[in-house]
């Protein structure tokens, strides 16, 4: 059984208040968060109260919290405790995944990537840190989940050596579609057989038209991606995990709320369509 999980981030010029009012209305029952909201941390980091405070605010507008994005307090550069108080926080609020990136691979995107030295050098601090993170996931009870993001999780391959490396079953994959298809021009409906095995988590990002840094994201069952055929590997992988409504605003474009909202709820109808049609059924 999977859940269709709206994020937050469509409603990141609202107030986290209106995104949640947003994604009920659309008719989720599973909400993820974890981004910035009109300026705004979601979580506060440093506020003692937060997860009663969210957990009365989840329960008000009847949405369970499923997956807490952290991605940027799991860099291998920042304090280890920050991404400890993610776990912990996700823990508290009984959130079963914390979502979070690989590295990223470029000194100044899109022209300069990193040097194969400093690439190196950096992966094998990033996987020595996850490492210690996945000790940490499995006393807490939380999965982590690393989703493309150039870099050491650009692709399936790349993300499977990645998972390998660390060696965790709290470490997993969230397979994001459309940032394969932006950041590297790779069709995800090849790349994805490589790592689905391992994927337990999925954004359902796709591109309107297709291509390597095609800023062009469609709302979810409207674009150019095969998310039948994704959905029907993904269901012969033992698939149960939640899918993630993440990307609505098409060209990165201001729209109203409203907007918002009507396109958070097709993209939820066009999914459990296409969840069912896969053979899944939608709790």
């Amino acid at each position: 059984m999977t859940k269709i999980v709206g994020l937050t981030l469509p409603y990141h010029d609202q107030p986290f208040e209106r995104a949640l009012e947003g994604l009920a209305a659309a008719g989720y029952r599973f909400a993820a968060f974890g981004t910035a909201h009109v300026g705004a941390p979601v979580p506060d980091e440093e506020d003692p109260a937060e997860p009663a405070r969210l957990r009365a605010l989840f329960r008000s507008f009847g949405l369970k919290p499923e997956v807490l994005f952290a991605h940027s307090q799991f860099h291998p550069d920042l304090p280890a405790e920050r991404a400890v108080r993610m776990l912990e926080f996700a823990s508290e609020l009984e959130i079963p995944e914390v979502n979070t990136l690989g590295f990223w691979g470029y000194r100044t995107f899109p022209d300069i990537p990193l040097t194969p030295d400093e690439y190196e050098t950096l992966n094998d601090r990033f996987i020595a840190r996850y490492q210690s993170i996945a000790r940490d996931a499995e006393r807490l009870g939380v999965r982590v989940t690393l989703k493309p993001h150039t870099g050491n999780t650009a692709t399936g391959p790349i993300l499977l050596d990645t998972l390998r490396r660390i060696g965790s079953p709290f470490v997993k994959a969230c397979y994001d579609p459309g940032n394969v298809g932006y950041y590297e021009g790779v069709d995800p409906e090849t790349d994805l057989p490589s790592v689905a095995s391992e994927v337990v988590s999925f954004v359902a990002k796709e591109q309107g038209r297709r291509g390597l840094r095609s800023y062009d994201f469609s709302v979810p069952g409207e674009g150019d991606y095969d998310f039948p055929g994704m959905f029907g590997l993904l269901r012969k992988s033992g698939f149960d995990g939640p899918v993630i409504v993440e990307k609505l605003d098409r060209d990165g474009k201001p729209i109203p709320p409203e907007e918002t909202d009507r396109r958070a709820e097709r993209a939820r109808r066009n999914l459990e369509r296409l969840l069912i049609e896969a053979g899944f059924t939608v709790e």
